[in-house]
């Protein structure tokens, strides 16, 4: 990894919400600040598909990947969470991202180098599928430790909010000459595009 002086507060806190695969902006939050509560387990809201869906540019443009989810019937003693909903096999979606990231990232500089460190979040969940949201626990955790991101996530809300702003900042995309820059993609566009480069993009992002 490059070095990079992040997180730039690293006493401050900041609470977001949980994102599968986030866009630059969200681990820019992230990594201004050296902890950050997710609410990994709360609320099931069928309305937020940020929480199992990302964005990517294939060759067409922004393509988006869901991880597909069942969501057992009734609430019991109380709401649906998303500790309680776990992800399914259906349509065997591992193999579809799988698929969709060759073809989208294969002749990007860093794809052959660090999709390896993804591959178990992009395989069969299994008779015993994770909850959703120990899913995104550890997808944030190989985002982070990919960055190098000293960055303590809890359950808990933080003391307090991050003395910083997150400003939206262009970087070279594969197809970029042809489909412009497309804003708003999953890290792993990054990732894949900048490889060690990528804490230096957030750096610039944070104000």
């Amino acid at each position: 990894m490059s070095s990079c002086p992040l997180p730039l507060y690293p006493e401050a806190a900041v609470s977001l919400p949980p994102r599968l695969f986030g866009p630059v902006e969200h681990y820019a939050a992230m990594a201004a600040c050296g902890r950050v509560a997710i609410d990994y387990d709360g609320r099931w809201d069928k309305r937020d598909k940020a929480t199992h869906r990302y964005d990517i540019a294939d060759t067409r443009g922004r393509l988006s990947l869901t991880v597909p989810v069942s969501v057992p019937h009734g609430c019991g003693d109380g709401p649906m969470t998303r500790s309680r909903v776990r992800l399914s096999r259906h349509g065997e979606w591992w193999r579809v991202h799988r698929i969709a990231l060759e073809s989208a990232y294969g002749r990007t500089p860093y794809f052959e180098f660090v999709i390896d460190r993804f591959l178990p979040l992009l395989a069969d969940p299994g008779d015993e599928p994770p909850s959703l949201g120990e899913y995104l626990r550890r997808a944030d955790r190989a985002i982070l430790d990919f960055l190098g991101l000293p960055v303590e996530t809890v359950d808990a809300a933080p003391d307090a909010a991050p003395p910083s702003a997150v400003m939206p900042v262009v970087y070279s995309q594969l197809r970029g000459d042809r489909l412009g820059f497309i804003p708003g993609l999953s890290i792993l566009d990054a990732i894949f595009n900048l490889g060690p480069e990528t804490p230096l993009l957030l750096h610039r992002m944070i104000r």
